[in-house]
């Protein structure tokens, strides 16, 4: 390449860098975001939100590189195609330009390995290799998602590939349930980037356990495509991905409220737990139904054998304020006679292996999986769905096994999905088959005017704008409470805000301390729900014993209180990507304490959050960042900037608000019935603070039509004020409750209104 000649040429955003038959192109989609690539990925599935603003720039040559400026950056492509971005003057950006050729060995414990025979190391080939510059030991680098890991991510290495793997997950696990290809990196402590692969195909992230000098984005399939986040904060970067690849689903208010499920439930269990719910005053929303209330686990059938009359009961659950969920697996069993068989396949609604349906072994037996990508079949499991919640009154549907699961071995990349555009392959389509599913049946809930009521096990970073996710068959272990919090801190980051774990842990025995401490641990994690698997101990509130339930519903109670400060965060995040569940450094990026702090978190802006993960801890060193601190228990308050113990009993946690904060609370509810609630707490700290609340029916999609309230509050030393911004929603508040210092003042609710705090 010494006699070629580096070229450019500028059409509307879009830069082409030339280098004899070379070619890179820079397009600069707005401020925040670019792409570069050589060729683009696929893009009739994975569907991203490029919202093009205009920006001035300029492009030109100098010193033997094409230079692009805008804003405060500088792109610089030189000689050999490689792109480097300056912010401000200083380096934030850089691909990898030294040797970046991947030398693999495959793993051989034979005895004439261990007696030193060598073997050679062999070069990894991909169809695309992405590689960027880690400029120091320090860069860390958070993301990806599910996997079972610390925040920082540095020095491992993940596959992305959705994968069912029920064994005892750790951070050495390079593939769980979802792929999310969206890192956030950090170097020079104050400088934050986000990086973007819209590839669905099976992709490598080594973040520098290759080699300290780059990671590198391998791809078997997929093309030299990606997109750069700019910005200056992390909670800029979230803005800017969560606009990209879709907002997270603003789910119903009742979602955040706590679930209940098992495998497996039969009906007089199901009628004894919401007995006993109620009896013992334990807050309760959703009870879950497992494979086994279907007919052989025939998909939207119901085993009449185990649930005699289930329209009955889930009309009754309505009216004491329970909702019913029901598990749907993708596989449909190759069946004669059985309807949805039938109609899949007179309308060629399967996906095929050469020409022929093809068929795998999954609970129901040999089975048939959906071809959600095409439209004719995604509409009739969209009407299927449909029919049977009406049918059977259940409020939700729960999607599992969709990575998709088999058992008679992974289907095949060969398998055909095709579309009226295109023939897709299992290989493209497999990290996408779980978002496709969840889309055909979100629609069933929005054609009843609903917010989808919708779980899924699988997902792509594309998916979170149609359901809620939680991470997979963990196991009651404390290693995988301790993986818990930066698990769902890291799906916050990743746009998935509506997520949770299994409380108390789906496989393994669950013991009383640790049931205790992972409800403790997850209590803000939105999507709560208690769930274990047959053949192990119960793990309900009241399996244990009195002092185990009490705990329990001390924390369900704190939890309802909460539900109108976390509906406000998940609006916020609907709208602007800004997690719920945040990492320090998210909320505090300049601070170098918390850069690598799995066992805190931020709820919001006000609240700290820092429980017991470990088996027998009774007291735990809490970081205080700066600010003054209440602990929102006993009321005592610390000083950030600094390391503090603080005790914690069996049934304590460190929860502490920060000074000059308002939190929204509920008091009293067993159930979230929007419609019910009548009375309004507000929870107030400091001389001055500033909060907006957002209210609405808390279930309908009325709320894109305008039909919603929003209160900005303020306080200052002798008065709060209310203010309606926007006035569309007949309010069921009737009173407002001001809870400040040990005391209570109690007035009529009005939109427009000031209290006297004397």
């Amino acid at each position: 390449m010494a006699n070629q000649k580096l070229g450019f040429s500028v059409e509307k955003n879009i830069v082409t860098c030339t280098l004899g038959d070379k070619v890179k192109q820079i397009e600069i989609i707005h401020k925040g975001l670019i792409r570069i690539y050589e060729k683009k990925n696929p893009e009739e599935l994975v569907k991203l939100n490029l919202h093009k603003r205009k920006v001035s720039f300029t492009a030109q040559m100098e010193s033997g590189k094409v230079v692009i400026r805008f804003g405060d950056y500088e792109i610089f492509v030189n000689q050999k195609l490689f792109v480097e971005i300056k912010k401000n003057g200083m380096e934030y950006f850089e691909e990898y330009s030294g040797d970046a050729k991947i030398y693999g060995q495959e793993k051989d414990f034979s005895l004439s390995m261990l007696e030193g025979h060598k073997q050679e190391d062999e070069l990894v080939s991909f169809h695309s290799q992405i590689n960027l510059r880690l400029f120091d030991k320090e860069d860390k680098i958070y993301g990806l998602g599910d996997k079972a890991a610390q925040l920082n991510k540095r020095d491992y290495e993940y596959i992305s590939w959705n994968t069912d793997d029920p064994t005892q997950h750790n951070e050495s696990y390079k593939s769980l349930y979802k792929s999310i290809n969206y890192l956030m990196v950090n170097h020079h402590n104050d400088r934050y980037y986000g990086i973007f692969y819209p590839s669905s195909y099976k992709c490598v992230f080594n973040l520098g356990r290759y080699s300290d000098e780059f990671l590198y984005i391998g791809s078997e399939k997929g093309e030299y495509d990606y997109f750069v986040l700019l910005g200056g904060t992390p909670k800029e970067l979230s803005g800017i991905y969560a606009e990209l690849v879709g907002h997270t689903l603003f789910t119903s208010m009742k979602m955040l409220g706590y679930h209940q499920s098992r495998w497996s439930y039969n009906e007089s269990e199901v009628l004894d737990i919401q007995k006993t719910f109620e009896k013992k005053k334990l807050p309760l929303d959703y009870i879950h139904l497992d494979i086994d209330y279907m007919e052989r686990y025939k998909v939207y059938t119901v085993d009449s054998a185990n649930f005699k009359d289930l329209e009955k009961m889930t009309d009754s659950f309505e009216k004491k304020g329970v909702g019913i969920i029901t598990i749907i697996d993708p596989a449909v069993k190759v069946e004669e006679g059985y309807p949805v068989y039938d109609t899949l396949k007179k309308n060629h609604g399967f996906a095929t292996l050469d020409g022929k349906d093809y068929v795998n072994r999954v609970w129901p037996g040999d089975s048939k999986y959906p071809n959600y990508f095409d439209r004719k079949t995604a509409e009739y499991i969209t009407e299927l769905t449909g029919d049977f919640i009406r049918q059977y009154g259940v409020k939700g549907i729960w999607c599992d096994m969709n990575e998709p699961a088999s058992f008679n071995g992974p289907l095949p990349d060969e398998v055909e999905f095709p579309t009226k555009k295109a023939m897709h392959y299992h290989d493209e389509v497999h990290n996408l088959y779980g978002e496709y599913m969840t889309r055909a049946i979100a629609k069933a809930f929005e054609k009843e005017n609903m917010r989808p009521t919708v779980i899924t096990r699988a997902a792509f970073a594309t998916t979170s704008p149609f359901t809620t996710t939680w991470n997979g068959d963990n196991q009651s272990l404390w290693a995988h409470l301790s993986a818990s919090l930066p698990q769902v801190m890291t799906m916050n980051l990743s746009n998935f805000m509506v997520n949770g774990v299994d409380i108390g842990g789906f496989g393994n025995e669950c013991t009383k301390e640790l049931l205790i401490r992972w409800l403790e641990a997850n209590i803000f994690s939105l999507f709560l729900r208690n769930h274990s698997a047959m053949n192990t101990r119960h793990q309900e509130p009241y399996a244990f014993d009195e002092e185990t339930e009490s705990i329990y519903r001390e924390y369900l109670k704190l939890r309802y209180e909460m539900i109108p400060y976390l509906y406000d965060l998940l609006r916020q995040g609907s709208q602007k990507g800004t997690p719920v569940l945040r990492p320090l450094f998210f909320q505090y990026p300049d601070d170098p304490e918390v850069k690598d702090m799995n066992d805190e978190m931020m709820v919001g802006d006000s609240l700290l959050f820092a429980p017991i993960l470990h088996q027998g801890q009774h007291s735990r060193v809490v970081y205080f960042p700066k600010g003054t601190w209440i602990d929102y228990f006993t009321g005592k308050e610390y000083r950030g900037g600094r390391d503090v113990l603080v005790r914690m009993e069996l049934s304590q946690t460190g929860l502490f608000v920060k000074k000059g904060a308002i939190l929204p609370q509920f008091k009293g509810l067993l159930h979230i019935e929007k419609k019910k609630i009548d009375t309004l707490y507000l929870y107030v700290t400091g001389n001055n603070a500033t909060y907006l609340h957002y209210e609405d029916d808390g279930e309908s999609l009325d709320y894109q039509k305008g039909v919603y309230n929003e209160y900005e509050i303020r306080k200052t030393k002798e008065e709060l004020t209310i203010r309606c911004r926007h006035d569309g929603f007949n309010t069921t508040y009737k009173n407002l409750v001001v809870l400040i210092d040990g005391k209570e003042i109690k007035v009529p609710f009005q939109k427009d209104m000031k209290v006297s705090l004397k």
